[in-house]
């Protein structure tokens, strides 16, 4: 007899995306401070680590640590809301469609915290790079199922937050 996992069917929860960010972001790069003082951070598919800022003096008094950890789990929030009650199997020709929500949810929370924060601007940018995730720890039954026999690595867009403190 065949094993189906219905949950493989069935549409995400916020639970279910609230887990997932919060087991993947903390394997995303760090932020760096580049020349003239802005913050570069370089996220996946929309998503950044919000434990990645190395140093609170980048921050100059502006903003403390604890909002900057707030701001970018509200980016990652507002990102992956996109997707719940989305079905957790669909087509690749569904996949743009899902990019394109995950990236006006993204810029939408990121111009929400520039009205909030006006002494620090922060500037959302996808790319056309690519980055290699190892999903080997993902308990994801539907990421599992899709990479039956294969390598557990996934490629993942990767995205740009800027964040300039005036």
């Amino acid at each position: 007899m065949g094993c189906t996992n219905s949950n493989l069917f069935s549409p995400y929860t916020e639970q279910e995306v609230d887990a997932e960010v919060a087991r993947v972001t903390p394997g995303l790069p760090v932020a760096e401070l580049m020349n003239g003082g802005i913050i570069k951070l370089e996220g996946a598919n929309g998503f950044f680590n919000p434990n990645s800022l190395l140093d609170p003096s980048w921050l100059k008094g502006k903003m403390t640590a604890e909002e900057y950890w707030q701001a970018i789990d509200y980016i990652n929030k507002c990102t992956a809301h996109t997707h719940v009650g989305l079905s957790k199997i669909y087509s690749t020709s569904e996949r743009p469609m899902r990019e394109n929500l995950k990236a006006q949810a993204g810029m939408a929370a990121v111009q929400q915290l520039n009205e909030r924060f006006k002494s620090v601007r922060f500037t959302y940018q996808q790319t056309s790079e690519n980055m290699q995730l190892n999903t080997a720890a993902n308990p994801d039954p539907t990421l599992r199922y899709m990479q039956r026999g294969q390598a557990p690595i996934a490629n993942a867009a990767v995205t740009v937050l800027y964040i300039l403190v005036k």
